[in-house]
């Protein structure tokens, strides 16, 4: 089993082509002051952080099962866990994972979806019979130390460089401001 909101998906991805067309379109514009560093800085900055949150809420949010293992994209969290760890939580259309050793957690991929609704639900549907089957045939388990498997971490990536430019203007801006300027 494998989801992916494909709407919101495809959806980041023109927001992060689209970024250097905006910032393109703003610096040619004749009304524009294109000839100031700052102002130029700063739309870069901002057209790079925009292209950073479509990635990440967009692009990266997912959810995967293979061989007993699950493993949960958020933006920025990912969860690994064997399914035998997993309890699946339903509350007034909410979907929820209790993780032993985690705790309870949202994946974003299965949130309710205007657009992806039908998907969205088999895929809960699909994960909410593998996670039961899992518990019928397979006992929970923890690692020889006693403590559990489930294993949670923050995700970084390429796409984090993209926040290079807009801490780069923030220092910048930062060490203006001391400087009196």
């Amino acid at each position: 089993m494998q989801y992916k909101n494909r709407v919101v998906f495809g959806a980041a991805c023109v927001g992060v082509v689209a970024q250097p067309f905006a910032v393109a379109y703003v610096l040619l514009t004749p009304k524009t002051d294109g000839e100031s560093l700052v102002n130029a800085a700063a739309l870069l900055s901002m057209a790079s952080f925009f292209a950073w949150l479509f990635a990440r809420v967009g692009m990266q949010p997912s959810i995967r099962c293979e061989h007993g293992l699950l493993s949960v994209h958020n933006p920025l969290l990912s969860y690994r866990a064997r399914l035998s760890d997993v309890q699946f939580i339903a509350r007034n259309g909410t979907v929820g994972l209790r993780i032993e050793g985690i705790g309870t957690l949202q994946p974003w991929a299965l949130s309710k979806s205007l657009f992806d609704g039908r998907r969205a639900r088999s895929a809960r549907k699909e994960l909410r019979e593998l996670i039961t089957e899992e518990h019928v045939t397979t006992p929970s388990k923890m690692t020889a130390d006693g403590s559990p498997s489930a294993r949670r971490w923050v995700r970084w990536g390429a796409t984090d460089l993209l926040l290079v430019p807009p801490l780069a203007f923030a220092i910048w801006n930062v060490i203006d401001i001391l400087m009196g300027d």
